[in-house]
């Protein structure tokens, strides 16, 4: 049942950064923050107000565009968009916490203005989280386009999101719906603390109050521009995953040295093999040692995700010729996966 909530008073002072026009009591709010979309704003839009669910607001923050996204945005109904409109250019984590600030209802849904919503998004989202109060926050796969294509399929279990965030979240963010109550009573807000992971940080703070987890299907199109495949962005992520991963490390109870933030770099895939499997083995019961001290992570379910990074990283170095003939009898009998793996690429050698 919709709930009764009070009106915003969403007039801001200049010194608060932004402006912003009308007041409402809403289900849903959509928070679209933008800077200069306007090339694919209005494919954007009518993806919104083409959804089968249409009791929402969409909240447009825009962080001092130079474009026509305010032009844009203005052809639609206005009874139903709050525009706020910042003074200063201050990037996408400022703008989406303006956004938080004036949003006062039951659920938040995110938005990109260069991306597309399938018509049925906000309708499954919504439906989901009525039947499922326990739930903080819940997304839906996601279908890239553009310069490139894929699926991503998210992880439904809401302990395996909370164990795999050791590495990296496990959801997607810009398909997700919030409750808006998790984070306001908690005062959890995006943050700068690491460059380009603010999605990250936001879901390892929300990790402490709420389950996370997915529903089926790609109802969100997400699009993929020559920018995201820019390597220069991956050299700079991999400094903040180490800082990242500085800060899990001393969560959980272990000193973060220079020997353990390559480890874990490894594990997550972002580093090439650089030693032996025992000690990513060692550094692996390291992290389930200390983390029965902290409890911060689900036990059962980090030794699962740890597992699972392990054998990813036997599948590498099997590849390259770099695992010794015990290590390699040990993994065939002690895990069915890698068997099958091993068998499959025997029969290749053989017909090759």
């Amino acid at each position: 049942m919709r709930e009764c909530l009070k009106l915003l008073n969403l007039t801001r002072t200049a010194s608060s950064g932004f402006q912003a026009y009308g007041c409402y009591k809403i289900m849903v709010s959509v928070l679209l923050p933008n800077y200069n979309n306007a090339p694919y704003l209005k494919e954007c839009l009518d993806s919104l107000f083409n959804q089968t669910y249409q009791d929402f607001i969409l909240y447009f923050i825009d962080d001092c565009s130079t474009d026509t996204s305010l032009e844009i945005v203005a052809t639609y109904p206005q009874e139903k968009i709050v525009i706020i409109k910042k003074t200063s250019n201050s990037g996408i984590v400022d703008t989406m916490n303006a956004g938080l600030d004036a949003i006062d209802s039951k659920y938040i849904i995110r938005m990109d203005g260069d991306d597309i919503s399938h018509p049925e998004r906000f309708e499954r989202l919504v439906n989901f989280m009525e039947k499922n109060p326990d739930i903080a926050v819940c997304s839906t796969d996601i279908e890239t386009f553009g310069f490139s294509s894929e699926l991503r399929i998210y992880e439904r279990n809401p302990e395996l999101n909370k164990a795999n965030l050791i590495f990296g979240h496990s959801i997607g963010h810009a398909s997700s719906i919030f409750r808006t109550l998790v984070l306001k009573t908690n005062n959890i807000k995006y943050e700068n603390l690491f460059w380009r992971l603010e999605d990250y940080l936001l879901f390892y703070r929300i990790m402490k109050f709420g389950k996370t987890t997915s529903i089926d299907g790609a109802y969100y199109l997400y699009r993929r521009t020559a920018e995201n495949e820019n390597p220069e962005i991956n050299v700079r992520k991999l400094t903040e995953y180490e800082k990242f991963y500085s800060m899990i490390l001393a969560d959980v109870g272990l000193s973060p040295n220079i020997q353990r933030l390559e480890l874990h770099l490894v594990l997550k895939g972002l580093k090439p093999v650089s030693h032996t499997l025992s000690v990513y083995k060692k550094y692996s019961r390291e992290i389930i040692t200390s983390n029965k001290k902290s409890k911060l992570f689900p036990a059962k379910e980090l030794s699962f995700v740890l597992k699972g990074a392990l054998r990813r990283l036997v599948f590498k170095l099997f590849d390259k010729n770099k695992l010794s003939k015990a290590e390699l009898i040990y993994f065939l009998i002690s895990d069915f996966k890698f068997f099958r793996y091993y068998l499959g690429t025997r029969r290749k050698k053989i017909k090759s």
